[in-house]
């Protein structure tokens, strides 16, 4: 049950952040965007560690990792998947995105030595192929010949860092055996200082778009897409390991689409409902299997 409540947790915050990601996009740029989520994120993260009276203090080394978490899964992966939602439509992003499951079980085998099972590449094959056939009619629309070419880079570019990131908070809580909340406080705050840098070495204005839209959407996506969000995938990924936790970028976009039935009047086509049926077939399969992190290499 707590992983039940864990994954539909993340499946439900990110589905819904996915449209209100477009809310950023415009008058401030996408690395200065992605610089204030994260450090609102940050802050409220640190915020509770002081008042639930959490160690912060950790050796050297594990400030390498949470060096290579915010670099990975907290700046150049949310500068990234920024970019490449200019580029082409959200929809696209999330079929790109939806491949890290098969990084994340890739990853997981080269680097930490996992076993990979059959029966959950199968389950992540039939879910991306869900996500395929729910996002056909933008996928059709894809061109090589504009700017979508520069879009998937940068998408895919963006999954595969992503996937890193989800190895590397792997790494933290079952070799190190590290508290989520920490870990999590301290890669967002190298992550926020690594999008400083870039932001101010790229010569970007650091401006803000005095918008009810653009704030609320800040407000939202630092307190609950971030902070929250990220806090229930890394606690998913201490518990049952990335490769099944990375299911969870296969199920969101599906809840990014009933958003967006409901706001949008996105409809439903035959081919989509074959979609959803794959993705929700491709769920079973892979979250019925014995969590990896109890299994022998």
């Amino acid at each position: 049950m707590r992983v039940l409540l864990l994954f539909a947790a993340t499946v439900l915050i990110w589905g819904s952040t996915w449209i209100v990601v477009q809310w950023h996009l415009g008058v401030v740029e996408p690395g200065v965007s992605a610089f204030y989520r994260n450090t609102l994120a940050a802050l409220i993260l640190f915020a509770w560690c002081w008042k639930s009276k959490l160690a912060l203090r950790f050796p050297l080394k594990d400030h390498i990792n949470f060096l290579l978490l915010g670099l990975f899964l907290f700046s150049s992966n949310y500068w990234l998947v920024y970019r490449a939602t200019g580029f082409m439509t959200s929809g696209l992003v999330a079929v790109v995105f939806s491949t890290i499951v098969f990084f994340n079980m890739f990853n997981a085998r080269l680097i930490l030595k996992y076993p990979v099972r059959l029966v959950m590449v199968l389950g992540a094959g039939l879910g991306v192929s869900g996500i395929f056939l729910l996002f056909y009619g933008e996928l059709a629309e894809f061109s090589w010949r504009d700017n979508s070419v520069r879009g998937f880079a940068l998408a895919f570019l963006a999954t595969i860092l992503a996937s890193l990131g989800s190895i590397t908070a792997t790494y933290l809580s079952s070799h190190r055996q590290l508290p989520v909340i920490q870990y999590n406080a301290w890669g967002m705050f190298y992550g926020c200082i690594i999008l400083f840098l870039a932001a101010l070495f790229g010569g970007s204005t650091f401006n803000y778009e005095t918008t009810w839209q653009y704030s609320s959407a800040l407000l939202y996506l630092g307190l609950v897409g971030t902070a929250a969000g990220f806090a229930c995938y890394l606690k998913l990924i201490e518990i049952i390991g990335p490769g099944k936790a990375g299911y969870t970028f296969v199920m969101f976009p599906v809840v990014a689409l009933i958003i967006s039935t409901v706001f949008e009047g996105y409809q439903w086509s035959a081919t989509a409902f074959c979609g959803l049926a794959l993705v929700l077939l491709g769920s079973f399969l892979a979250l019925r299997t014995k969590p990896v992190l109890a299994d022998s290499v």
